[in-house]
Formats: C-alpha cells, structure tokens, sequence
C-alpha cells in the first residue's frame, strides 16, 4: 500500500470514528434528556396526587409534558403554571366556579372561545340540567392549553407577571389584586421542591464595588 493510499484509509478511519462519537454521543444525550424528561412528569403528577388525592389519574396523565411545553411558550416558569392552578382549582379537574369557569385553571368558555381559531374547537359545557356536562374544559391538558393561549395574549399587552395574573383572574380591571400574592405564596412553596426543577434563578447579587459605584 501507497503512503497516499495510506494516509487516506487513516482519514478514512478517523472520520468515521469521529462520526460514530457524535452519533453515539447525541444518542446518549437524548436517552439522558427523556429520562430527565420522565422523572420531571413523576414529580408533577406526584405534586398533583399530593394536593388532590381524589385526581383520577388517567384525567392527568397527560397533564405534565403539557404544562411544560405551555409555560415554555408563554415564557413563565413551569412551577409558576403548577401553583397558578392549584390556586385556582387545587387541581380538581371537574370544579365550575359560581361565574361558569371550569377546570384546573377556571377557564370560562367565553374566553376559550375567542381562541379557538387557533387552538382548535372545544366541546361547551352544559351546566342547566339535572345531570350536567362540564366539556372539553374539564380536561386539565384542555384547561392548560386555553390558560396558558390566554395568559401569552394577555402578556403582549401587560408583559409584567403581576400585571398578567391580576388580569388573567381579574379582568382588565384587575379587580383582586389579592390573586397575584395568593399565586406568589404558592409559587415560593412550589420553589421548594427540588425534583420539579423550577427555573427560577434569583438575580445575582452586586458586587461591593459596583454597588458603591452606582450610589455615588
């Protein structure tokens, strides 16, 4: 064999090597990033079963990945999402409050309604008759989806999270400002529980220099 002939079978070798280590390596991170994924939906269902024991859990199952990727779009935290719906429902998937809301989040139709458009058609609730229906908004994934649709369109007007919950609960008017203290309380609960995996970060202290610098 030629030195050339040798040198590119070496070339050779060392790509496909190299090419294997990333595939095998990709691999490995995928595998890594579903069982992180598996584990961060035990906890949500286990925090769940914890605060409603009475939570059927095929109604939730589906429940955490969904909650996720909701918050994720609506740019909050996944645990502020977990303690805005047990503030609203204590997770009870089948609640109506005395204005018509309905499920985990008490999300009145009406307002379902409007996004419809682009989340898809949802089945009304009928609530006049001796054996009532609650529709599709009994469905936490259902709920969560129309919450989190309405909380992201409330946030291109008032993007402050105090400014959106009070609006979310309240009304433009904000009429229980009460309800962004009773989500917060809630939320630095939720913070404490390690294996949600919050994504609340405190922002970081000012150095001492720094801090003489801006007084001055």
């Amino acid at each position: 064999m030629s030195q050339h002939s040798k040198a590119l079978a070496i070339l050779t070798l060392g790509v496909a090597v190299a090419v294997g280590g990333l595939v095998l390596t990709r691999h490995v991170v995928a595998v890594a990033g579903e069982a992180d994924a598996t584990r961060l939906n035990r906890a949500i269902m286990s925090y769940v079963a914890e605060k409603n024991p009475q939570a059927p859990i095929r109604a939730f199952q589906q429940l955490p990945e969904i909650l996720v990727i909701e918050s994720q779009k609506t740019g909050i935290d996944h645990c502020l999402a977990i303690a805005q719906a047990e503030v609203e429902s204590q997770f009870r998937h089948d609640v109506v409050g005395g204005a018509g809301e309905i499920g985990i989040f008490q999300v009145l139709p009406s307002t379902a309604a409007f996004f419809e458009s682009k989340l898809g058609t949802f089945k009304r609730p009928v609530l006049n008759k001796p054996q009532r229906e609650l529709g599709d908004l009994a469905d936490p994934v259902v709920s969560t989806r129309f919450a989190m649709a309405y909380l992201r369109d409330i946030r291109t007007r008032k993007p402050g999270i105090k400014e959106a919950l009070t609006e979310y609960n309240g009304g433009p008017a904000g009429r229980h400002p009460q309800y962004y203290r009773m989500v917060m309380g809630t939320y630095v609960e939720v913070l404490e529980r390690a294996d949600l995996r919050c994504r609340f970060r405190e922002m970081p202290r000012e150095a001492p220099v720094l801090k003489l610098l801006t007084r001055a």
